[in-house]
């Protein structure tokens, strides 16, 4: 069963998507100009909405949490951001763990132990969008080198490589960086592991789900970032934050921007 988001209630200003709260961009985006294209993971090549909820569902029904799913979820969100601002380091598995229990806390409901640790282990299983494998099979046969920069574990990511076709060429994850997004430690690692192989910064197109993690500091990095709008057209707003970063492009899936920037 899925557990999607219908009749999502509406959530406290400044959390979320935000319809036209972005300037739309009018750069055309020439493949030509760049040796390597870069993703988000979770959120614009694994579908994190859905995945998620899919996990949290059956925990509210056998533990009787009251309200929707996406309630939970907005509050997981909540409280994932603030488990990765903390220091020292914390494995993204322990910060889903502890980002759970917080969140129905709120609610007065306790959790027992074995299904957070199952929680905190399910990011693997998480589905892929239909287009994400096509999509970078596509680019791949342009010459292009594929990279991800996530704020997951690495055992996580490994996981989900699967989902994926196996066709990432450079992996940063939080764990690796001891960082998450939108800290630029990790588009500096990032640029690092990609400079080994021979790939200098200014040749890098970077695409995400999140204006919050990708876009905004982006921006202040001078990586040109084309913001991919997983979210566009569905009800609520998902696992993120809402900022005004304005992108060099956006599209509203993979497939549109590959149609767009290979014709």
């Amino acid at each position: 069963m899925e557990y999607g988001y219908n009749e999502i209630s509406p959530s406290p200003k400044g959390w979320g998507y935000e319809k036209n709260s972005f300037r739309e961009a009018t750069v055309n985006i020439d493949l030509r100009n760049y040796d390597a294209v870069t993703f988000d993971c979770y959120g614009t090549l694994i579908d994190w909405d859905t995945g998620i909820s899919n996990d949290l569902g059956p925990l509210a029904v056998q533990h009787e949490l009251p309200g929707k799913i996406a309630d939970l979820v907005e509050s997981f969100a909540k409280f994932q951001y603030e488990n990765q601002r903390i220091r020292p380091f914390k494995n993204y598995r322990e910060v889903i763990r502890d980002s759970l229990e917080e969140a129905v806390s709120l609610v007065d409901v306790s959790i027992p132990a074995r299904d957070l640790d199952a929680f905190a282990k399910s990011v693997g299983t998480w589905p892929a969008f239909a287009d994400t494998v096509d999509s970078l099979r596509v680019l791949k046969s342009y010459g292009l080198h594929l990279g991800v920069l996530s704020n997951v574990d690495r055992l996580s990511f490994e996981q989900s490589h699967e989902r994926l076709g196996c066709l990432i060429d450079t992996v940063v994850t939080a764990d690796m960086a001891q960082a998450y997004k939108p800290d630029l430690e990790m588009f500096n690692a990032l640029f690092q592991a990609l400079e080994e192989k021979g790939i200098s910064r200014d040749r890098v197109l970077h695409l995400a789900q999140s204006r919050f993690h990708d876009v905004a500091p982006g921006n202040e990095i001078g990586l040109d970032v084309v913001w991919i709008d997983r979210r566009h057209g569905r009800p609520g707003k998902g696992v993120t934050i809402s900022v005004d970063a304005a992108p060099v492009a956006r599209f509203a899936n993979l497939e549109e921007f590959c149609s767009s920037s290979l014709c």
